[in-house]
């Protein structure tokens, strides 16, 4: 089973949020996921005149996540869970940090792009289980992440309860509705109340065992934001 951009993105848009410039945000300004770098670089690619993301269309958001995120990580070659996750692990981690995320789960060499070797066993394995792999190694990046920089333990909860919210969607993929490749997803986000409760069962579940700190650690950081 296979989904569409538009259906990923009504999960990754539910968490991304509107309008948004934290002080301790590293990609800086941001709107439904783009920051404003990524911003510029589209409208520059367009011949247009760069402005704040806070004003970034529908259209647009849309055309950049298909180009930028979508595409370079083939999900619509994917099934399913391994599409949608390779593809919100882009937007949150960048597309290299999602590629070398997929190259270790999958056991093959890190190089944080797109190789023959990924091709070669992709198709072969166990999508569902690639996808949980992924999320793991999400959130063992979150917390050690946290140790390394204090200033980013106000974002925890919220990417501790993303991640939640993503393994059980995986979980429970057999059901999701499938959208057409036309219908344009426009979300109105509100404020978002997160729902902790989970956090400390996903910290328990995923222990941070050292060689996964050893890999993290020879994991490129990039495009984290």
């Amino acid at each position: 089973m296979k989904i569409s951009l538009n259906e990923a993105l009504k999960f990754t848009l539910k968490w991304e949020g509107n309008y948004s410039n934290h002080p301790a945000d590293k990609g800086g300004p941001t709107n439904r996921g783009i920051i404003q770098s990524q911003y510029d670089k589209y409208r520059d690619k367009k011949n247009l005149q760069k402005r704040s993301v806070q004003f970034i269309t529908n259209s647009e958001v849309l055309e950049i996540y298909e180009n930028f995120y979508w595409e370079p990580v083939r999900a619509k070659w994917l099934q399913a869970p391994l599409a949608l996750v390779l593809f919100d692990t882009a937007v949150n981690f960048g597309v290299s940090g999602a590629i070398r995320r997929l190259q270790q789960s999958l056991k093959v060499k890190i190089t944080g792009k797109w190789t023959q070797e990924i091709s070669d066993v992709i198709h072969s394995a166990d999508a569902k289980q690639i996808a949980l792999e992924i999320c793991k190694l999400r959130i063992a990046w979150r917390y050690y992440r946290v140790r390394k920089e204090e200033s980013q333990k106000v974002f925890l909860k919220g990417w501790l309860n993303r991640d939640n919210d993503l393994i059980k969607t995986i979980q429970n993929m057999d059901n999701i509705k499938i959208m057409s490749d036309d219908e344009l997803i426009d979300i109105e986000i509100d404020d978002l109340s997160f729902n902790t409760s989970n956090n400390e069962e996903f910290s328990e579940n995923y222990v941070i065992e050292n060689q996964v700190i050893e890999d993290l650690e020879n994991i490129s950081q990039e495009d984290l934001r």
